[in-house]
């Protein structure tokens, strides 16, 4: 069995390392990219069935949105954590009100205001999420701000 020196077992360590380095840094890069035409991602996965009221309370309190409501009423609300929303729809002005989650519904009165002179009782709404990634109570949709 031969026997090296230091300096020829430094040498033959250096040359190897030297030669792992440069297997490792290969400059050859794989083009991963698609040549087909663009390829969108999926829509956002909508739940089935009703939202629980939980749920509903973590997607609303407070967030605000832009919503839709039936005859091209339109306008911006804030559902605060305490219960409360406030308002301002286009035309109209701004009011507040009192809202609730229940499992799958969206409970909502509205405060008398000088457009809604005597407010309106509770009123409950189917509540689920839509394709687009908004939400919609009854008639109304809701588009996250």
């Amino acid at each position: 069995m031969m026997r090296l020196s230091r300096p020829s077992a430094w040498a033959g360590i250096a040359l190897a390392a030297f030669l792992l380095g440069a297997c490792s840094s290969s400059s050859t890069r794989i083009d991963d990219s698609t040549t087909g035409p663009d390829v969108t991602a999926p829509p956002p996965t909508v739940p089935t069935g009703p939202m629980k009221a939980g749920d509903i309370m973590r997607v609303l309190s407070g967030n605000s949105f832009r919503y839709t409501r039936p005859v091209n009423r339109t306008g911006t609300t804030t559902f605060n954590s305490d219960g409360t929303f406030s308002y301002q729809e286009s035309g109209k002005g701004e009011g507040t009100g009192i809202w609730q989650a229940s499992d799958g519904s969206l409970c909502e009165a509205f405060n008398p205001t000088s457009f809604l002179p005597r407010g309106t009782r509770t009123e409950c709404s189917p509540f689920a999420q839509t394709a687009q990634g908004g939400y919609k109570a009854g008639g109304t949709v809701f588009e996250p701000m």
